[in-house]
């Protein structure tokens, strides 16, 4: 257990840190940079379709060999994953070492 609102800060830090290093080294392996309002991924392959709804446009986001920026989560590398967006979906190709 924490022993203090101390502790638990530099316990989050720590996450952070390892989490921010885990993205770094994996970003060398990733061809796209995605980022929609909730997190970022890590892909080889995306795929950004407009949708119309009753609501309005949203955007269907399908990614294949992905990195999910997420702290929390057990396993970060999944092999498929597809997100709906209602904001802004932004994508950069990243520049690899052969370039």
């Amino acid at each position: 257990m924490m022993d203090s609102i101390d502790e638990l800060d530099m316990y989050e830090a720590e996450k952070r840190l390892a989490l921010y290093n885990e993205y770094r080294d994996a970003a060398r392996v990733f061809t796209f940079y995605v980022e929609t309002e909730l997190r970022a991924y890590l892909a080889n392959e995306v795929d950004v379709e407009p949708v119309s709804g009753s609501g309005g446009v949203f955007f269907k986001v399908t990614m294949t060999d992905v990195w999910i920026y997420e702290a929390e989560r057990l396993n970060r590398f999944v092999p498929e994953t597809v997100v709906f967006a209602v904001g802004d979906v932004h994508v950069q190709r990243l520049k690899n070492d052969d370039e």
